[in-house]
C-alpha cells in the first residue's frame, strides 16, 4: 500500500487526509480505513483531503460502487472532498459522479477546504 492516511476526529466530523499513489488496490485499502474510522468514532461525516500522485483508471472508477458496498459505505455517510492535485481532480469528480448516479454515497467535491467543511456541517 503506497498511501499515507491521517484521521483526525472532530466532535461532529472526521478529517481524513490521504497522500500517495492512486490505484485500485490503494483505493480499496483506503476506503476500508475510512469505514473503520467512521465506525470506531460513530461519526459518518467526513471532510476529506487528498493529494494523490496518480488516479485510478476510468474502468476502476466504475468499480467504486462495488468497493463501497464491500467495505460497508452507504448513504448514511456524507463526504465533503477536496482533491489538492489538479491532475487527478477530474478523475476524482468522475468517481463521485459514478457513486452519486448509483445512489451509493452522498458527497460533494470542493476546491476549498473551508467551503467543504461549511457544506459538510450544514443541516441540509
Amino acid at each position: 500500500m503506497n498511501i499515507d492516511v491521517k484521521v483526525t476526529p472532530h466532535g461532529d466530523y472526521l478529517h481524513i487526509e490521504v497522500r500517495g499513489i492512486g490505484n485500485y488496490e490503494n483505493a480499496v485499502a483506503f476506503w476500508q480505513q475510512v469505514a473503520h474510522a467512521c465506525e470506531a468514532h460513530q461519526c459518518f461525516k467526513v471532510l476529506g483531503e487528498q493529494y494523490l500522485l496518480d488516479s485510478v483508471t476510468t474502468l476502476e472508477a466504475f468499480d467504486h460502487p462495488a468497493i463501497f458496498k464491500k467495505v460497508g459505505i452507504t448513504t448514511k455517510y456524507k463526504f465533503a472532498w477536496v482533491d489538492k492535485n489538479p491532475r487527478t481532480r477530474e478523475t476524482t469528480q468522475f468517481v463521485y459522479d459514478v457513486l452519486a448516479s448509483r445512489s451509493i454515497s452522498f458527497g460533494k467535491m470542493f476546491n476549498d477546504i473551508n467551503l467543504a467543511k461549511e457544506w459538510l456541517l450544514s443541516k441540509s
